[in-house]
């Protein structure tokens, strides 16, 4: 009798600590970024933000030429999400990193 196949268990789909450590890195340098743009005293303190929203900040001004709008505020919201495609990409390549040393 063929049996279902089985579901993944929660061990072998988590992300390693090193990968964890990583994106929990990655995303509080992106944070103090955002917090050096928006407190810091300097304009030119927004090239750490849009280095750590490449490549989707090359997107930044083409999105922002469609909608019409030039505003200091659409940049940096479309940068935090840009930070956060970056983080969430980072995720699933952990998962599947797990995935693919895990024994099946």
């Amino acid at each position: 009798m063929p049996q279902a196949p089985r579901k993944a268990s929660a061990t072998h789909t988590e992300i390693s600590t090193a990968m964890r450590n990583l994106i929990a890195g990655y995303l509080a340098v992106s944070v103090g970024a955002i917090a050096l743009l928006l407190f810091g005293g300097d304009p030119s303190s927004g090239i750490f933000l849009v280095i750590f929203a490449l490549p989707w900040s090359l997107f930044v001004s083409q999105v922002s030429g469609l909608l019409g709008i030039d505003s200091a505020a659409l940049n940096l919201a479309l940068l935090a999400i840009g930070v956060g495609i970056n983080g969430a990409l980072l995720y699933l390549l952990g998962r599947r990193l797990r995935r693919r040393q895990s024994p099946s």
